[in-house]
């Protein structure tokens, strides 16, 4: 077992931040007692201020010593029913010169881990597990993946220092304890300032700590898979991270109001990066090149110059295909690994393919300015808020009555440039309202677009003659409207549902 001075210190730090809480709360223990001697009332006041923090402190201090890792996310791989992922996992233990893990859990994130569920620092460990995220299985080749599990693997090796691990779980410990104290009273608050220039301490050391054994898991996986898997693993992390932010934050949800999700979002992911290998490969091209004092990994530049620095031998030849060939069923399996990481509402929204998911999510977005406007149609001319109580209420000339957005015009604008923009906010409601219409009765679709949330299509000649026709309705004038519509089979006499 290998020993440094800075994981020595670390430990020592850890060790010592116990004592700082055992201590703080035994004075303040010993000062309630000293105030009870000399007034129960000033005893009681002073208890209204130190029995919080000394409860705080100690209910932090037993998150330090309980057992860790009973939490789990993801869904359990098991070996009978994956057993080439698990075939790869084994293998490439016995290069890391470790036990493989007892479990292994597929994630919805774009991170791979290993964890222990322990008892007391670590020092007692219950179960091993590994987590990997569905995106890197769906992004990686098979060799980029056997890299970054061996990097994995080799924080269980022997390799590293078992003081190692113990940082890891100190910073844990640490932050639990500053968690517990409520900053909103000043005592509590003057409580934290001290333990948070103690935590800044620790994790200064303990950081360093882990950034050398990054930095040597890193060696370890270049040995086995080789450096153009390992070096270029990491680079396509970044790539990924930065794909699935784009993914999930402008595609993977956006039916989730409407009810719906895609049937195959990881086929979905695949496309948007093919649509967006430009600008992913700028970020593999450069990847991070800073880190802060407090970060457990180096830059990401830094790791990849230190791997493309070393021999070139790796102990295995991997394969260079896609990842997902080491999963059965693979589209599933990713698929409810996704819904795992999800709110549990996930499962109950019905599942549709990309082209009707963008269609329908679009509709629901245009629907509540379309009803909005119907129903501020439906005021104005006091009747059921239909598609021809609209139109009656824009022959009527009742701009006004119809504006539903809460933009309001220049405080100094005169009548007629508040008309002006009546006009203009009437027009994008009664836009939205024939973009349902038309959509509903099959003459326009939202086509999926992975440049963006998705392309309204109208057919022609509606397409073409819509515009002015609408521009010439909201100036009171609904004749070339009410022809188009009817001519496109809209019920005037009905409205559309959610």
């Amino acid at each position: 077992m290998k020993f440094s001075l800075r994981a020595a210190t670390a430990v020592a730090l850890l060790a010592g931040f116990p004592a700082l809480v055992l201590a703080l709360v035994g004075g303040l223990v010993a000062f309630e007692v000293f105030a009870f001697q000399q007034s129960v009332l000033a005893a009681i006041k002073l208890g209204i201020i130190t029995v919080p923090a000394t409860y705080a402190l100690l209910k932090g201090l037993l998150s330090v010593v309980k057992r860790t890792g009973d939490e789990v996310d993801g869904v359990l791989v098991t070996e009978a029913a994956q057993p080439e992922l698990w075939a790869l996992v084994r293998r490439l233990a016995v290069i890391a010169g470790t036990r493989p893990p007892d479990e292994i859990y597929l994630i919805g994130e774009v991170n791979a881990a290993v964890a222990e569920q322990t008892r007391w620092l670590g020092l007692r460990v219950l179960r091993r597990r590994m987590f990997i995220g569905a995106p890197l299985l769906a992004g990686l080749r098979e060799d980029q993946l056997a890299a970054v599990l061996t990097h994995e693997l080799a924080h269980y090796s022997n390799n590293d220092t078992r003081l190692a691990a113990v940082t890891y779980g100190g910073k844990r410990a640490v932050v639990g304890v500053l968690s517990t104290l409520d900053h909103s009273d000043w005592f509590q608050k003057l409580i934290g300032k001290l333990f948070t220039l103690y935590a800044k301490l620790y994790f200064r050391v303990s950081s360093a700590v882990c950034r050398r054994q990054e930095l040597a898991a890193d060696r370890l996986s270049a040995r086995a898979a080789g450096n153009e898997a390992a070096s270029s693993a990491l680079r396509e992390l970044y790539a990924i991270d930065a794909a699935w932010d784009l993914f999930m934050a402008r595609y993977a949800v956006v039916g989730w109001k409407a009810g719906y999700l895609p049937s195959e979002v990881f086929g979905g992911f695949a496309e948007l990066r093919d649509s967006v290998d430009d600008q992913l490969e700028k970020i593999r091209r450069t990847p991070p090149d800073e880190s802060g004092p407090y970060d457990s990994h180096p830059p990401v530049a830094v790791r990849v110059a230190a791997i493309d620095a070393l021999p070139d031998e790796p102990i295995v030849v991997f394969g260079r295909g896609p990842a997902t060939a080491l999963l059965r069923g693979s589209a599933a399996v990713l698929d409810d690994a996704l819904l795992s990481s999800l709110v549990p509402e996930a499962r109950e929204k019905r599942r549709v393919d990309w082209p009707t998911l963008v269609h329908l999510s679009c509709r629901g977005d245009a629907i509540p300015e379309a009803l909005s406007t119907l129903d501020a149609a439906g005021r104005a001319m006091r009747r059921v808020s239909t598609f021809r109580t609209l139109l009656d209420a824009l022959d009527a000339g009742l701009i006004s009555e119809l504006v539903v957005t809460d933009a309001k015009p220049d405080p100094g604008a005169g009548p007629r440039a508040q008309r002006e923009f009546a006009k203009m906010a009437v027009r994008d409601g009664l836009s939205s309202v024939v973009q349902v219409a038309l959509a509903d009765v099959g003459l326009a679709r939202w086509n999926l677009s992975w440049s963006s949330p998705g392309e309204l299509e109208v057919d022609e000649p509606y397409a073409s003659e819509f515009g002015e026709a609408l521009d010439t309705a909201v100036d009171g004038n609904t004749v070339e409207l009410r022809q188009l519509l009817t001519s496109a089979k809209v019920d005037l006499d009905t409205r559309p549902t959610r």
